[in-house]
């Protein structure tokens, strides 16, 4: 994770630390961090401080989270009745995330979304440069097309970069041809401001809940920072899916 340490054993004593770092991240890091990646947000729309959504939440108690944070069907894998929501708040030039995406995520896809067991969210937090907002702009407007994942691996493995928003969006709209989205639309999207909206919304929620760094995680409410390895990310739902009452 960027700027966060990593913990191994799944203990309740780690659970308990990483809801103090949250806490505190609230307080500081978040305070920072996404200060200034809405100062950039803002500054390309000016009414935007008008058009954010009210998160209203504070999980200091971990439970329930839901529907406290708000999880979008087309960023979202996994059955809608799993007994474990996973909800990851991460930047799309984050190298940790990467790694989580590399390392870790097709496993917890494969053991446990495709059996039904849990389901898996995306949310933004871009905050590293001004680049990440719009390439988590970019996967918004995916998503209304129904290929945010698609555009998401895209991102994860190809290496768009770069300070001029102008040619980054041209990438970034080149990219969306070479998988078939309809570039047209795609374009009219990034133009309209509903993906910028959605984009600062789930960075206001993830500043709210104490995140200031990515990758973060909520397990059914319980916070996990950094890209952990699998094991850890395997100890904590499987404590999620124990407290799952028995069906008859």
């Amino acid at each position: 994770m960027e700027s966060t340490e990593q913990t191994t054993e799944p203990t309740a004593n780690a659970d308990r630390l990483a809801l103090k770092w949250f806490a505190l991240g609230a307080v500081f890091g978040g305070i920072v961090a996404v200060g200034a990646m809405l100062v950039i947000m803002a500054a390309r729309t000016p009414s935007a401080a008008s058009q954010q959504a009210d998160a209203g939440m504070a999980l200091s108690d971990a439970k329930p989270f839901l529907p406290k944070v708000e999880v979008r069907a087309p960023n979202t894998q996994g059955n809608a009745d799993a007994h474990v929501t996973i909800v990851e708040y991460s930047d799309f030039n984050c190298g940790f995330c990467r790694r989580f995406y590399t390392e870790t995520l097709q496993r917890i896809l494969d053991e446990y979304v495709k059996t039904g067991k849990a389901r898996f969210s995306y949310k933004h937090y871009p905050f590293l440069a001004p680049s990440s907002a719009w390439k988590a702009e970019a996967a918004e407007c995916a998503a209304e097309q129904g290929r945010f994942w698609d555009y998401h691996t895209l991102l994860f493995t190809q290496n768009i970069a770069g300070d001029d928003e102008a040619a980054v969006k041209q990438a970034l709209t080149t990219a969306a041809g070479e998988i078939q989205l309809d570039v047209a639309a795609f374009t009219d999207c990034l133009n309209a401001g509903n993906a910028r909206r959605r984009v600062q919304a789930d960075a206001e929620e993830g500043q709210q809940l104490g995140v200031s760094g990515t990758p973060s995680f909520l397990i059914n409410g319980r916070p996990l920072v950094g890209a952990q390895p699998y094991a850890r990310f395997k100890a904590m739902i499987e404590e999620e899916l124990a407290k799952a009452p028995a069906t008859p």
